[in-house]
């Protein structure tokens, strides 16, 4: 099996991935351990055998380190101590483990792990002498922590560990990916099965088999893969379990989709028509059905069955995407604080102003000023030298921005701004929905490819022009919505508006333009409030002999008006 540079260099992204994934570990697992202090729940601790107890102490830990920091550069072992392989055994395989179980050490787990994984990668490729002490030592030590009744936090990680030890490491020069240890496959195998175990345990050995699978899949046996393959259909076909969030199972569901994508016949379209199944579901989180829906990209004449005619296909995604901007509008509504009630009419003390306060303003405002007494000529204090200076740097500021902006027609070209966080979290969301649409319907995540695949390579002919404007649509939608001019929330939320028409007409329904709200004709400003005489809207006269209303009658009447 041949592997690119673009595989290899995906392959060195997966230390990076890892150690993401071993620090999330530790928070999704805090809860377990605070739940298990406040139940009395008791996990085990690995004690130091009798007569170590010393190696407590990080002064003497420190001689079990430099021992096996020797054997990993060591080429030749017969001229070293010999206590030293000695010492890293016992330092690999139960000084850590007893660290590692140790409460205090918990902020120290990742630290640990990476630490002896960067060790036997560069034992490897010194091709040390000590090489097969350090590899053996590292495996059994994490392996008893994996299995044992220990702190969650520790086995997970002890599981990420187990998963990442390779038999050989990367080699980024005759582009080999690294290899994984095949003695990990069955320790994972059996934690992942072990319906006992929490999810967060068998959570962390499903995705070290999903990394053993894609890279040892040329090495593993047969039987392996059937084992494998077997639970990864029983994932994908189950439903979430009581105990677990939907939305979480969707997510464990998605490293089944790629095993199986990894295991399967490349004739053979039965995935397929799961992953369109999956993705047509509207009870189906998006986690798993957008995601169904990109890998869908990667078939081609095997889905001519099921998505020989893809409309009703494209018809639920277009749906998908529209609940998605539904959704993104209401959340960001949300965020919008409403303005503050206006608790006191305004004083009519704060509209007058004392004519002494006039002149100290004016003898405050400097000669050539801009304040309302001073004009733009010769009186203003700016002579010709001054407005000569000022022409020339608003010629020398207008030539340097907007030198590029002046085209042949004289419009200037707008200049983008930089957009709110809620915005560019919102477009950066809806962008992804959109990408693995597109991607699950021509091959490609912007909806061109040279060849194309995905449902485009399925559907027969007479159907095709109708997905390739739905392709067409959906390009259009997101080429909207990546728009560097949307740089306020309003103008973001009408868009969404508009881009929601376009997603509803494609998903059949019948959706309208929110109503706009009605401006408060009373008085400009203060809602609430009657027009005072003058202001607001204009009043119609009053006739001759009108009368004065809500007047209780044989009351005198009014000075200057007839009586009743």
């Amino acid at each position: 099996m041949a592997f690119s540079a673009d595989t290899c260099t995906e392959q060195a992204r997966w230390k990076q991935r890892f150690a993401i994934w071993a620090l999330m570990g530790m928070f999704a697992t805090a809860w377990w351990i605070l739940g298990g202090i406040a139940s009395g729940q008791r996990f085990e601790t690995i004690e130091l055998p009798k007569g170590f107890e010393a190696f407590k102490d990080p002064k003497k830990a420190a001689e079990l380190q430099r021992a096996a920091g020797q054997l990993v550069t060591a080429k030749d072992l017969s001229k070293l101590d010999a206590k030293v392989p000695g010492m890293a055994k016992f330092y690999l395989e139960t000084y850590i483990p007893w660290k590692m179980t140790q409460r205090e050490s918990l902020p120290e787990l990742t630290d640990t792990i990476e630490n002896l994984l960067k060790d036997l990668e560069r034992a490897q490729r010194s091709d040390s002498g000590g090489l097969r002490t350090l590899l053996g030592g590292t495996f059994m030590g994490l392996k008893k922590v994996a299995e044992g009744n220990y702190l969650p936090a520790a086995r997970i990680n002890a599981i990420n560990g187990l998963s990442r030890i390779n038999a050989s490491p990367l080699d980024i020069t005759n582009g080999r990916p690294p290899v994984p240890l095949s003695y990990s496959f069955p320790v994972l195998m059996k934690l992942y099965t072990d319906e006992a175990q929490v999810d967060g345990i068998r959570a962390a050995a499903l995705h070290g088999l999903h990394y053993y699978a894609s890279l040892a899949f040329p090495y593993m046996k047969p039987e392996e893969k059937k084992q494998l393959a077997d639970e990864m259909k029983k994932l994908l076909d189950s439903k979430s379990p009581t105990s677990r969030d939907p939305a979480a199972h969707a997510y464990l569901q998605r490293f089944a989709v790629d095993v199986l994508d990894l295991f399967r016949n490349p004739n053979d379209g039965a995935l397929g028509t799961q992953l369109i199944s999956i993705s047509t579901t509207e009870e189906s989180p998006d986690v798993i059905a957008l995601y169904s829906a990109s890998k869908l990209g990667a078939f081609k004449k095997e889905l001519q069955g099921p998505a020989k005619d893809p409309a009703p296909i494209v018809k639920k995604w277009s749906l998908r995407a529209f609940q998605n901007v539904e959704s993104e509008i209401a959340r960001l509504a949300a965020l919008k604080r409403p303005s503050p009630a206006l608790q006191q009419p305004p004083n009519p003390k704060d509209f007058l102003q004392r004519s002494a306060d006039i002149k100290k303003k004016v003898a405050a405002t400097p000669r050539g000023g801009m304040g309302m007494d001073s004009g733009m000529g010769m009186d203003s204090g700016m002579g010709m030298e001054s407005g000569m200076d000022m022409g020339m740097e608003y010629g020398m500021d207008m030539g340097m921005n907007m030198g590029m902006g002046m085209m042949g027609m004289g419009r200037m070209v707008p200049v983008a701004k930089p957009q709110p966080p809620e915005v560019d979290i919102s477009r950066r969301h809806l962008t992804h929905v959109l990408q693995q649409l597109l991607r699950g319907a021509t091959g490609s995540r912007s909806g061109q490819s040279e060849t194309p695949s995905g449902l485009l390579a399925a559907a027969e002919q007479p159907n095709q022009a109708a997905l390739k404007t739905w392709v067409e649509t959906i390009s259009g939608v997101l080429a909207a919505l990546n728009d560097d001019l949307l740089d306020t929330q309003e103008k973001w939320v009408e868009t969404l508006q508009k881009q929601r028409l376009v997603l509803g007409n494609l998903a059949g329904l019948e959706v309208e333009m929110p109503e706009q709200e009605e401006a408060d004709v009373n008085r400009p400003g203060l809602p609430g409030f009657a027009p005072l005489p003058g202001f607001g809207a204009p009043q119609p006269a009053p006739a001759a002999d009108a009368k004065p209303e809500n007047v209780p009658a044989g009351l005198p009447g009014l000075p200057g008006l007839p009586e009743n």
